[in-house]
């Protein structure tokens, strides 16, 4: 590589050479790839909360080029990848020159169930963000059991996943200036798992100090695939899959310590529950409510269904937040194999938070209205696959997105909410594209090539198309967001197809308050502001909500 592509910013544990590229309209930006921001959390480091990294091994550390990914399967290829050794993170500046105006940074958390995905800019190169004068940080975080496991008696915390993050948003304040960018103008992102992460810093004491704006794409913290359950028994489980003989927690620990990577990934599935299996989503390790005593890197202190309720949890930071309209699409690839499983058994799609006791006959009573609801006379067939696709998406995403918008209208009035729903369905919905799913709508996921460039599948699309305007809508509003903390800005007013509105707030005594409503903007060929999406298939929700658990806003846990 020549000279004169490199580019040396100086930070905290020493100096980082990063390399100019070009942006698609011409101009220039700065990436500084695979940057170590803590000691790799190997040997005695396991599955324990990220440690700071001093110095740099090499007094200039080469980040042309990106380092190891976490350990876990590969979501296209099922490959096996990366090490444990994969705390990195990748800064992309437009200029590392320093201004009077320092540019609002973007940090960005991937998605991937807790168990899989990267950082890399093989999905999430951030050009066409960069060109709207913003710094975008992506990073990697430990997935799976390396970091996910619970097991408090040995000192296992659970969350080092989320500890790997809060470490990353200490290092934007500590070093972000260096590359041009505001310390004090951060926005967390992130989609699915990055999404129900990025909640669950914006509820957290710990996390909240060190960003200032908050977007959740088709993730939140009190959606039901969130949270582990039962998490020592699982992290008790998984040693004696290994070694039968670890019956006290000190040879759990010790066997899970001495265990090679494969093994504690590739066994974690055998941890799940009947029940579980029999729902869907097989996401074995994932978020805790940490206990006992909390201390400076306690992310979840408590179940997110109690912080929400807490009056003014969260601070002052605005949100955006919202879902693809059809969410649940991706969920089909598997379940179109086994219609006859859900036609037989519908009481699988009972949300757990409806207070419903799995097997009686009120649950399969239930279980034979959502059927009829969403599929009709003709029950689950090829013919309403469709139906049985927008099931999906509110089991997964809708009816529990719904709630918390709710109780974050009601309850966390100092934070404004911008809310979403993604219904372009174009050139540029890669992952549709790549699992070959022909259901119409946008599935989860299919907004990140509007905002990334993913360059294991990359479709040129011309600027002046609809796909292109689509793409140069969504980052606008991104960055806006970013720049103003509202995503339709007065300064931008006159650029863009309509104003966002902010969901009105409610009072928070449900009895007899104002009846809440959500306004929307759904982004699609047309944008434009929209209220209560999906409402016939909420409501008929909150009806099953009212009947079982007294109470939309009232989940079992």
């Amino acid at each position: 590589m020549r000279n004169i592509d490199r580019v040396n910013v100086r930070v905290q544990q020493g100096t980082v050479c990063g390399v100019k590229e070009k942006l698609p309209n011409g101009g220039a930006f700065c990436a500084f790839r695979g940057i170590p921001y803590a000691k790799p959390p190997v040997g005695e480091l396991r599955f324990r909360a990220p440690q700071p990294l001093e110095r740099f091994p090499y007094p200039v550390l080469d980040c042309s080029v990106e380092r190891d990914v976490c350990f876990s399967r590969n979501m296209f290829t099922q490959e096996l990848e990366g090490s444990e050794d994969c705390l990195h993170l990748n800064v992309y500046t437009p200029s590392v020159e320093k201004s009077d105006k320092p540019l609002p940074v973007m940090v960005f958390i991937h998605g991937g169930a807790f168990l899989f995905g990267s950082g890399n800019s093989d999905c999430y190169s951030p050009e066409y963000l960069l060109q709207e004068d913003v710094i975008v940080v992506t990073l990697n975080y430990r997935l799976g059991s390396l970091g996910f496991l619970h097991l408090p008696s040995q000192g296992i915390e659970g969350n080092a996943g989320l500890k790997d993050q809060l470490m990353v948003l200490r290092w934007v304040q500590q070093n972000i200036a260096h590359f041009n960018g505001d310390p004090n103008n951060v926005t967390l992102f992130g989609e699915s798992a990055g999404a129900a992460s990025v909640h669950l810093h914006m509820i957290s004491p710990v996390s909240q100090q060190y960003f200032h704006k908050a977007i959740c794409q088709s993730g939140i913290s009190t959606m039901e695939w969130v949270m582990q359950q039962d998490s020592i028994n699982r992290t008790r489980s998984l040693a004696r899959f290994i070694n039968a003989d670890a019956k006290t927690d000190e040879q759990v620990y010790r066997t899970l310590m001495k265990a090679d990577k494969a093994e504690l990934m590739g066994l974690m599935i055998h941890t799940l529950t009947a029940d579980e299996k029999r729902r869907g989503l097989p996401m074995p390790f994932k978020p805790v409510v940490e206990e006992g005593e909390h201390g400076p890197d306690t992310v979840v202190p408590v179940h997110p269904f109690v912080a929400m309720k807490q009056p003014n949890r969260i601070p002052s930071i605005p949100i955006i937040f919202g879902n693809n309209d059809r969410e649940g699409t991706i969920m089909m690839m598997d379940a179109i194999k086994k219609l006859d499983l859900y036609e037989n058994d519908m009481a699988r799609m009972i949300p757990r938070t409806v207070n419903v006791a799995p097997g009686s006959a009120a649950a399969e009573q239930l279980a034979n209205e959502v059927k009829q609801f969403y599929c009709g006379a003709k029950g689950v067939t090829k013919e309403t696959v469709n139906g049985l696709a927008d099931l999906m998406t509110d089991y997964h995403f809708g009816i529990l997105a719904n709630t918390c918008a709710e109780l974050h209208a009601r309850y966390q009035p100092n934070s404004p909410m911008f809310y979403y729903q993604f219904s372009y369905d174009g050139e540029l919905n890669m992952y549709k594209k790549l699992l070959q799913l022909t259901i119409p709508g946008a599935c989860h996921a299919d907004e990140l090539s509007y905002l990334f460039l993913m360059r294991l599948a990359n479709v040129d699309v011309k600027p002046e198309s609809e796909a292109g305007r689509v793409r140069q809508l969504m980052c606008r509003l991104w960055t806006n967001f970013a720049k103003y903390g509202h995503p339709t800005p007065v300064e931008d007013r006159n650029n863009l197809p309509c104003e966002w509105e902010p969901v009105e707030k409610v009072s928070s005594g449900t009895a007899g308050g104002a009846p809440f409503r959500l306004k929307c903007l759904d982004i699609g060929a047309e944008t434009k502001m929209i209220q209560d999406p999906a409402k016939e298939r909420i409501d008929f929700w909150r009806d099953v909500y009212k009947r079982w658990n007294e109470d939309f806003l009232k989940v079992k846990l």
